[in-house]
């Protein structure tokens, strides 16, 4: 078993072993040090106080050359095991006596330098011997330091015997107190093991004492309770986000960044015929892509983990997808790309779209169908347009000519025999007369009214002021007795045909003078705003005004709401009025009262090129 395996309490006990162990092996090692430290000096003394006493004994020998006494002088040396040689120079350096007296080949020849020391294992000691002033010659003494390792062996058997008794005491100590400690912590531990194999969260930690492990239990309890929290959250939120997923109208497929499946919800299980344990952990491609769409499929995802792009995400596609009885059907598919954290995973929102295939195609048949019924009906038009025309042609010389014959006969008829008519014959010969010119202009009404729809339209930007003011001067000149205000407000250039618009605007003008000929002063405003995108222009008069009921009428062809006696007309003035701004893609509309006047409004497409001109004309 590694060290990182074992028990907590083996790991409790071995490091309080370790560092009573420690502990007792450097203070043993301190302790032998110093002593060895002082036993050296000690050695060095005695050898000193050994050599100093023989210094003194071998003086009269040095003196007077007595080499007999010198040798009993150093034989006193066997008194002490340790030394193994021993020797006496002269005062020239000269070997005058050596221990043993037999063997001097364990000496030097010539006296080593002064001193006592520790050299190559052994203890030397080199001291002069003087007497008074004079220098009598040299001591020189060698000695073992066996001592010194007799005293480790001694050092190292009490150190073990220490050791192994601390290691002992320590062992049965920490045996009893290790307990205390590790005993909420092996509690705490077993705890965390059973929630981590059960994944229960209800579970607590028992509290055994109020040291720093009982707050770290308080700590991992109500760590517990925050995760429980949070579990129950996270479950009933993958809950809700499970129903939302089966409940939603379309199928929708979780994969990861390797294609595997992580999440199918209910209508991906009917779209495809699999249900979702089938499928999860599956490649996609083999469960829903066709054959042929593969490879591409797997070059994106190849492409995307390479180079994190990819062209099919957050678009709208169409294609083809793969069912379970290997039915090949329509999908219309967006992949959105979702990023948590470090993990990328793809989220797809499948429809299929059988049926709007069907129905598209059954529609483009349809239109199909009814463009030809429309080129059908086209041909048709165009010959009863030629018909009309023909008509058109017909009304304006066939019936031009009857009228105009009645009119110059009745002319004569009047001028020549008026003397010879009484006056009913006169009133009545009028009566023909109005009605044929009456005729006649009805029927340049009708032909300009149905030359409207063919003629064709020639744009340019015109100035709408220019136009009114021409009118209301023709208009003034024309009614030349009357008392009549025109108020003329700014109006706005605006991109029409001139000539049509300047008919609407006859119109408008005139109909406003007619209908405020019974009053004593006609006041007449003539305006216009933008609203949106549109140019709205406007006639407002103070006449006779018009019942809103019958609104519906007021743009009809030979549609009148005042009689022939009050106001003349052919009721088809505000129907062309009407066709030209149609053609122009504009509206026409009116508001008004029973002789409370009535305002005419037609609005007109803004075209913010006109701007340009309106400044210029300013200027």
């Amino acid at each position: 078993m590694t060290s990182s395996n074992r028990p907590l309490q083996q790991k409790l006990i071995n490091v309080i072993m370790l560092i009573s162990g420690a502990v007792t092996l450097v203070t043993c090692l301190a302790f032998f040090i110093y002593d060895v430290i002082s036993f050296r000096q000690t050695m060095l003394r005695q050898l000193a106080v050994m050599g100093e006493i023989i210094s003194a004994n071998s003086t009269a020998a040095l003196a007077f050359g007595d080499q007999e006494a010198a040798n009993e002088t150093l034989s006193v040396i066997e008194a002490d095991r340790h030394v193994e040689a021993a020797a006496l120079y002269d005062k020239d350096n000269a070997l005058f006596s050596t221990y043993p007296s037999a063997d001097s080949s364990g000496v030097p020849t010539q006296p080593p330098p002064q001193g006592y020391r520790f050299e190559g294992g052994h203890l030397i000691g080199v001291q002069r011997i003087v007497q008074g002033d004079d220098e009598l010659g040299t001591l020189y003494l060698r000695s073992d330091i066996q001592e010194i390792y007799d005293r480790f062996k001694l050092y190292a058997f009490i150190a073990t015997f220490i050791i192994a008794t601390a290691f002992l005491l320590t062992y049965v100590l920490s045996k009893g107190l290790q307990q205390k400690v590790s005993k909420p912590i092996l509690a705490l531990a077993e705890t965390a093991k059973v929630v981590s194999r059960d994944h229960d969260y209800s579970i607590r930690a028992k509290k055994l004492s109020e040291d720093e492990v009982g707050s770290l239990t308080d700590a991992f309890n109500q760590m517990l309770t925050r995760i429980e929290q949070q579990s129950i959250q996270v479950s009933e939120s993958e809950e809700r986000l499970r129903s939302v997923l089966n409940s939603a109208m379309t199928a929708v497929i979780v994969i990861d960044a390797q294609g595997t499946i992580l999440d199918w919800n209910a209508r991906a299980e009917k779209m495809f015929g699999w249900s979702r344990n089938e499928v999860l952990g599956q490649d996609m491609a083999n469960i829903i892509i066709p054959e042929h769409l593969r490879e591409s499929h797997w070059k994106g995802i190849s492409n995307h983990n390479a180079t994190g792009s990819a062209k099919v995400l957050d678009q709208l596609l169409e294609m083809e997808a793969l069912h379970r009885s290997g039915r090949i059907f329509p999908i219309e598919l967006s992949i959105s790309k979702v990023r948590s954290n470090d993990t990328i995973t793809f989220c797809g929102f499948i429809t299929d779209i059988t049926e709007r295939k069907r129905a598209e195609e059954e529609i483009m048949l349809f239109n199909q169908r009814l463009e030809q019924m429309v080129q059908e009906r086209t041909i048709e038009l165009q010959l009863v347009n030629k018909e009309l025309e023909s008509f058109s042609y017909s009304v304006s010389h066939d019936l031009r000519a009857p009228l105009r014959a009645i009119h110059g006969y009745m002319s004569i008829f009047a001028d020549e025999y008026s003397n010879k008519f009484d006056d009913e014959a006169r009133r009545l010969t009028t009566i023909i007369m109005n009605n044929t010119q009456k005729m006649g202009r009805l029927i340049d009404d009708l032909l300009a009214f149905s030359q409207l729809g063919r003629k064709e339209l020639i744009k340019t930007y015109a100035s709408m002021a220019q136009i009114v003011e021409n009118i209301c001067d023709e208009q003034k000149r024309l009614e030349d007795k009357r008392d009549i205000e025109f108020i003329i407000d700014d109006l706005p250039y605006a991109f029409v045909d001139t000539v049509t618009i300047r008919q609407v605007w006859v119109n408008l003008i005139s109909n406003a003078v007619k209908y405020t000929r019974h009053k004593p002063k006609a006041e007449i405003l003539i305006g216009a705003r933008i609203e949106g995108g549109e140019q709205i222009y406007f006639v407002k008069d103070n006449g006779a005004g018009f019942d809103m009921t019958y609104y519906d009428k007021l743009f009809g062809v030979f549609q009148r709401l005042h009689s022939q006696k009050e106001f003349e007309g052919t009721g088809v003035g505000l129907a062309i009025v009407q066709r030209i701004v149609s053609r122009h893609g504009g509206r026409v509309w009116a508001e008004g009262a029973l002789n409370e006047g009535a305002t005419f409004y037609f609005a007109l497409k803004r075209d913010p090129i006109a701007s340009p001109f309106e400044r210029q004309a300013k200027r």
